[in-house]
C-alpha cells in the first residue's frame, strides 16, 4: 500500500511541476512585456476569471460549447461504429469506405470551416465541422481495434463453433475496448478545440468561441486567457472521465481473459 501511495504521489508531482514551470514562464514574460493588452499577469487573468464565474453569460457560453462537443462526439462515434464494424468483417465495405476516410483526413481544417460557413447555419456549424474531422479518426481507431483482435483466438472460436453473441461479448469487446477508449480519450480533447475554433469563425451564439471573439475585439486579453484556461479545464475533465472509464474497462477486460 505504501509503495502504491508513493507511486501515485510521484505521478501527481510531475504534472504540478509542469504547471509550475508554465506559470513561472508566464509571470516572467508578463513582467518583461509589461503591457497587459499583449500579455496580462497571472493575477489579472484570474481576477478576470473570477468576474466571469459570477456572470450568467459565462455559464451559458460554457454550457453551449459543452453541449455542442457532446453532440458532435456522439454523432461522430455513432457514425464510426456504424461504418467501422461492418468494414472490419467485410473487406469490400472497407475498400469502399477507404477513399472517403482518406479524403476526410486529408482536407485542411480551415477549408472545412470556410466551406461550412457557406453551406450551414452558424448554429450547427461547429458540430458539422467537428463531425467531419473527428469521424475518420474514430473510424480508423475502431477498425484497427476490431481487426487487431488475436487471430488465434478468432480461429479457435470458429473451430469450436462459439455462438456469435458469445464471441462478441467474450472476445471482440474485451480485446478491442481498451484501444477504442484510448482513441476516444484523445479525440475528446481534439473535439473541444475544433468546436471552439469553429465557434470563433462562425461567431456562434452562447459559446466560448463567441466570448473569445468579443474579448479579442475589446482588447480584453485577460478575459481571452481566462476563457482559454476554461477550455483547457473542460477538455481535461472530459478526458479524465474517459480515462476512468478506460481504467475500469481494462480491469473488466482482464477479468474476461482470466
Amino acid at each position: 500500500m505504501k509503495k502504491g501511495g508513493a507511486i501515485k504521489a510521484i505521478s501527481l508531482i510531475y504534472p504540478l511541476i509542469t504547471v509550475g514551470v508554465v506559470f513561472a514562464v508566464w509571470a516572467i514574460a508578463a513582467y518583461a512585456v509589461d503591457l497587459p493588452i499583449v500579455l496580462p499577469t497571472i493575477g489579472a487573468t484570474f481576477r478576470g476569471l473570477g468576474g466571469l464565474l459570477s456572470s450568467a453569460q459565462f455559464y451559458a457560453a460554457v454550457g453551449g460549447t459543452l453541449l455542442r462537443t457532446l453532440i458532435g462526439f456522439a454523432i461522430s462515434l455513432a457514425l464510426a461504429l456504424a461504418l467501422a464494424l461492418p468494414a472490419a468483417f467485410i473487406k469490400p465495405v472497407e475498400r469502399l469506405l477507404s477513399p472517403l476516410v482518406i479524403l476526410s483526413r486529408a482536407m485542411p481544417t480551415m477549408s472545412i470551416i470556410l466551406l461550412c460557413l457557406l453551406w450551414v447555419s452558424n448554429r450547427i456549424l461547429p458540430v458539422v465541422v467537428s463531425v467531419f474531422i473527428v469521424f475518420p479518426v474514430l473510424y480508423t481507431t475502431i477498425l484497427n481495434a476490431v481487426q487487431g483482435v488475436d487471430e488465434q483466438l478468432k480461429q479457435m472460436s470458429a473451430v469450436y463453433n462459439v455462438p456469435a453473441g458469445r464471441r462478441v461479448a467474450k472476445l471482440y469487446i474485451p480485446q478491442s475496448m481498451p484501444a477504442i477508449l484510448s482513441g476516444v480519450q484523445s479525440t475528446l480533447g481534439l473535439m473541444v478545440k475544433l468546436i471552439i475554433a469553429a465557434e470563433v469563425m462562425s461567431n456562434t451564439a452562447r459559446s466560448i468561441g463567441q466570448a473569445m471573439n468579443l474579448a479579442q475585439m475589446y482588447l480584453e486579453t485577460d478575459i481571452l486567457l481566462a476563457y482559454t484556461l476554461v477550455a483547457i479545464v473542460l477538455s481535461a475533465i472530459l478526458e479524465g472521465i474517459v480515462r476512468l472509464i478506460r481504467k475500469y474497462a481494462l480491469r473488466w477486460s482482464h477479468a474476461q481473459d482470466n
